[in-house]
């Protein structure tokens, strides 16, 4: 579990030092503020600098000594395309951050299948940050940043991909209606066409990176049901 932490991709380089101050500005209140939704979607076409805002956003924060956990997806990378491999990344992380984790991350991660995506969350993510909601201060629940989740499932076109990207989406918004999971906040960026129709409702913020306070609500799953992305 720790190797694979070990091996992710970076994020991609920040915005220019007094570029894109607003809106930088204005995601980072919405992160500080304990009654916003706890997802946060950057969405937009490719090239307007999404991923350079994703990582400008966990720069300021670790710039003010928060705790950021990030990951990027990459299409290309044949290891960093998959869901189980994000979250095994970020319980990599919470079990180096916090060392009370430790013991039960090993344990949870022993004789237990893959493959069953649900389950993986509830016993590497979930249950470690219900172990911290109230264990520690608010400020140092450690913020997620994940880039490129359309990247999601890589350059497989076929109903294995897709469901490697549903079953993502169906933990995110798992995140957004536990209880003990609304205090922890997720920074996710996505194309514009990957979140154009989706068949669920669930409670997240969305900016697009042209547009200061542009917030946009789109519906994702239906599309993969109809084969409109991917």
């Amino acid at each position: 579990m720790y190797a694979l932490g070990e091996n992710r991709l970076p994020l991609r380089k920040s915005c220019m030092e007094g570029t894109r101050t607003t809106i930088l500005q204005e995601i980072e209140n919405e992160i500080k503020n304990v009654n916003a939704p706890n997802v946060i979607w950057i969405r937009g076409s490719p090239g307007v600098g999404k991923s350079a805002l994703a990582a400008s956003i966990a720069s300021r924060l670790e710039d003010q000594k928060r705790h950021v956990i990030s990951f990027r997806f990459d299409r290309t990378q044949s290891t960093t395309i998959t869901t189980n491999t994000l979250w095994h990344a970020v319980a990599c992380d919470l079990a180096c951050l916090h060392l009370s984790l430790r013991s039960h991350l090993t344990q949870s991660t022993q004789g237990h299948s893959s493959s069953d995506i649900d389950r993986l969350f509830k016993l590497l993510i979930e249950e470690p940050l219900s172990m911290l909601a109230d264990a520690v201060l608010r400020e140092e629940h450690p913020v997620i940043v994940i880039d490129a989740l359309d990247e999601c499932g890589g350059l497989r076109h076929d109903e294995s991909g897709k469901e490697d990207l549903r079953s993502l989406l169906h933990t995110l918004k798992h995140w957004t209606q536990a209880d003990h999971l609304k205090k922890f906040k997720v920074v996710i960026t996505s194309r514009v066409k990957t979140l154009d129709v989706m068949n669920i409702e669930w409670d997240y913020n969305y900016y697009q990176p042209w547009s200061d306070n542009e917030w946009l609500v789109d519906e994702m799953l239906a599309m993969l049901d109809e084969n409109i992305i991917m």
